[in-house]
């Protein structure tokens, strides 16, 4: 089976990116790397908002990327790949088999990868501005950046 899905995320700062997935545990950002992991055959059993496949992608170019990112415990990888609008990068990986650990560790949308890159993001734009910069946790758990202006 072949579940080959699009995170809902344009990655416009790869430094941001690698950062973010530096600092997420049990990820490795592998710069170059122009294949990541999957089922290795596309056989056409998944499609729906989540599909790459239904978002812009051609299936002959599943498995190629610009840079890949390693998950412990996994067998499969997420490719990070060019939007094929042009615009940044797109995060695409299997979600079935090996891939449901991926899902079942960072969310369905790789939430917790895409949240930390915003965070990143936001932390460099604040410190570009002339804001101090820092991060806490909030009484219902989530992060949040505070900017204070220099």
């Amino acid at each position: 089976m072949s579940h080959v899905s699009n995170v809902e995320l344009t990655v416009t700062d790869l430094d941001a990116l690698q950062q973010a997935v530096e600092q997420t545990d049990g990820l490795t950002f592998c710069e170059g790397q122009r294949t990541y992991k999957w089922y290795g055959k596309w056989m056409n059993d998944f499609h729906g908002s989540s599909a790459a496949v239904d978002n812009g992608f051609d299936a002959s170019d599943f498995g190629k990327s610009e840079h890949a990112i390693k998950v412990e415990g996994a067998e499969y990888e997420i490719g990070v790949v060019k939007n094929p609008n042009g615009d940044g990068y797109r995060l695409l990986y299997d979600n079935y088999a090996s891939g449901r650990k991926i899902a079942k560790r960072y969310g369905d949308g790789l939430e917790t990868i895409k949240n930390s890159y915003a965070e990143r993001v936001a932390v460099k734009q604040l410190q570009r501005k002339g804001y101090r910069v820092s991060t806490r946790v909030n009484a219902q758990g989530r992060r949040q950046v505070i900017g204070v202006k220099s």
